[in-house]
């Protein structure tokens, strides 16, 4: 069963201890599901951080110069809504404030990366289902069948769809998945995102990077993927002016 890909979660480390601001960056370096965007030495570096970056998650040491973790964090919530906080401090005596500002999690150093581990993953699975929440696109799905087996799509990983002989093949970064069910039968389930640019090919507007010619034959590239779709010359300015209105 094909497992939907996840983007990583954004962090921002604050943290004005060297040795410690090192041993955190090193505890995230085996997470794939992880990626450290910043970080900051003090906590007015923070909140040029957190507004430039937009993190999806902050780990704030609480004695901080300049502006100290707790006023940084609530500086912070006003320019990005959504950011959660863990924070980290040598003293347990903050428990309370950090329990009253709604923080994730409240950790003491030094610094046990199996309790950091297990703090972050509660973390992952609040953002994401929030995330879901906040995007229903990313609830829909496409479900196709191949082979006696089911797999379960995610729409916004489809970058296009084309029919080759009795086949149809659906394209994403990460699988090609084979089908025998018609464009027609599939479209059904398909959103706004997707056009028909050729009999034999469905893409996914949202993936478009390009459209290029060789003569009379156009073609649709897509970021980050090598394969193309061909474009028909008679649904040429359709293309066009959906990308333009693209939303």
């Amino acid at each position: 069963m094909y497992k939907l890909p996840v983007r990583k979660i954004k962090i921002v480390i604050a943290e004005d201890n060297n040795d410690f601001r090192e041993i955190l960056q090193l505890f995230f370096e085996p997470l794939d599901q992880f990626e450290v965007i910043g970080v900051a030495n003090d906590g007015l570096e923070l909140l040029d951080l957190n507004f430039t970056l937009k993190p999806d998650l902050i780990l704030v040491d609480i004695q901080m110069p300049m502006l100290n973790g707790t006023d940084a964090y609530k500086e912070c919530v006003k320019t990005n809504s959504k950011v959660k906080c863990i924070f980290i401090t040598a003293y347990d005596d903050f428990a309370i404030e950090a329990f009253e500002l709604n923080v994730l999690d409240y950790i003491v150093k030094p610094i046990d990366k199996k309790r950091l581990y297990v703090a972050l993953e509660r973390a992952r699975e609040g953002i994401e289902a929030e995330n879901q929440l906040n995007n229903p696109s990313q609830l829909k799905r496409l479900v196709v069948k191949f082979d006696g087996s089911l797999y379960v799509i995610s729409l916004n990983s489809i970058i296009y769809i084309e029919k080759v002989n009795r086949k149809t093949y659906v394209h994403t970064k990460e699988q090609i998945f084979e089908t025998y069910e018609t464009l027609e039968t599939i479209k059904e389930s398909l959103d706004e995102h997707f056009f028909a640019s050729h009999r034999s090919y469905i893409i996914n507007l949202k993936h478009v990077s390009q459209i290029k010619n060789d003569g009379e034959t156009y073609f649709a590239y897509f970021r980050n993927y090598l394969k193309f779709a061909y474009v028909s010359k008679l649904k040429l300015q359709i293309l066009q002016n959906k990308l333009k209105n693209l939303i």
